[in-house]
């Protein structure tokens, strides 16, 4: 019988994410594959995402490595005693499995898992740049543009737009483009009227209804979303808005709706095993985020019908239908604002819908 080829996929965890989403489908479409093992392994504990629940549910080819961290409790200094743990322990997973190929997903993992690569002499070396190269300066800047230039890591990119990037940002001159897919007839055979998505989230009819989805992340910008609707309150006072995603920042955002005096019509709803319903449901969504690979989010919004305004960090190949709105670098609170109200918006796509299964 012919030996598998093993695969080994990495990431720090499997929270609600674009790049968790990619990650998932890996596990979906080659789970049982004759020719191919494929093995995640997690650095944090299992979450209550739905990725996690997904894995568990499934019993999906996954090892959690349960956040291991220093005994160090200084709080300054226990900073510089983690990265040696946690490279200590990428080393030992990487050699006890032996795969004949890596996959490392955020590519900032590379400054903890290189070494092992490295020492284990892992044939064949990838990571996704599941957002901007922009994203990383100073030393771990160097330490990917190194794996990429030296070390034999072949970066894949998502969008045209960040091959041009990663060029300028860190050099290279081999890459593979893979666009993050989505079933795009999965999706709408979901789908349903406004009226029956918004029953779903109890809301009425007459609301002009936000939706942000996505992490509660600094990089995702929520807090611009929140000060733009606080605005979009004062013109349109029946409006809501809805942030489906959970993450660190959650309490600081909730602090802030509270300090522009629109926590009453803002709605958390943490994390939610199927957004589909959210969309439908929505005037407009909102992608505040300072950098996105491609935005699933908004590609699956638009596979709804929904309206989008989009930041300067989703690439343009994320406009597939004609009202999607995309700003400009540094768009300030009011500019959102108009922007969400304007339902009259038209431009042209850039990947229009009907030719998406030939792109993604």
């Amino acid at each position: 019988m012919q030996k598998k080829i093993k695969v080994m996929h990495m990431i720090w965890s499997m929270g609600d994410g674009g790049a968790q989403q990619v990650v998932i489908n890996y596990l979906r479409d080659f789970n049982n594959d004759p020719d191919i093992e494929i093995k995640l392994y997690v650095y944090t504990k299992p979450t209550t995402s739905k990725y996690d629940q997904e894995i568990k549910r499934e019993g999906y080819n996954v090892v959690y490595l349960n956040n291991p961290i220093t005994k160090l409790q200084i709080p300054y200094i226990k900073r510089f005693f983690q990265r040696p743990v946690s490279k200590k322990v990428w080393d030992q997973v990487i050699k006890d499995y032996n795969p004949d190929v890596v996959h490392v997903h955020i590519s900032a993992l590379l400054g903890v898992t290189m070494p092992g690569i490295i020492k284990n002499k892992v044939p064949v070396r990838f990571d996704t740049l599941h957002s901007s190269p922009y994203r990383y300066t100073g030393k771990i800047k160097k330490i990917i543009s190194n794996a990429f230039q030296c070390q034999n890591v072949i970066p894949i990119c998502v969008t045209e737009a960040q091959v041009e990037e990663a060029k300028e940002w860190y050099g290279i001159t081999k890459y593979e483009v893979v666009r993050n897919g989505i079933d795009i007839e999965q999706i709408r055979r979901k789908c349903c009227s406004k009226h029956e998505g918004r029953e779903v989230f109890g809301l009425e009819d007459n609301l002009f209804v936000i939706i942000g989805v996505g992490r509660l992340n600094s990089i995702k910008k929520f807090d611009l979303l929140l000060e733009a609707f606080a605005k979009v309150h004062q013109v349109q006072s029946e409006s809501i808005l809805i942030i489906a995603g959970d993450g660190e920042e959650k309490d600081r955002l909730i602090h802030l709706a509270k300090k522009l005096g629109v926590e009453k019509s803002v709605r958390f709803l943490g994390n939610i095993a199927d957004v589909t319903k959210l969309y439908c449901a929505a005037d407009v969504l909102a992608v505040t985020s300072d950098t996105e690979s491609s935005s699933l989010v908004a590609i699956e919004a638009q596979a709804c019908g929904t309206r989008c305004v989009l930041s300067a960090g989703v690439p343009k190949e994320s406009v597939l239908l004609q009202q999607t709105q995309k700003l400009g670098k540094n768009a300030t609170s009011e500019t959102w604002c108009n922007a969400l109200l304007n339902d009259s918006y038209k431009n042209t796509a850039v990947a229009p819908l009907k030719i998406m299964k030939c792109i993604i």
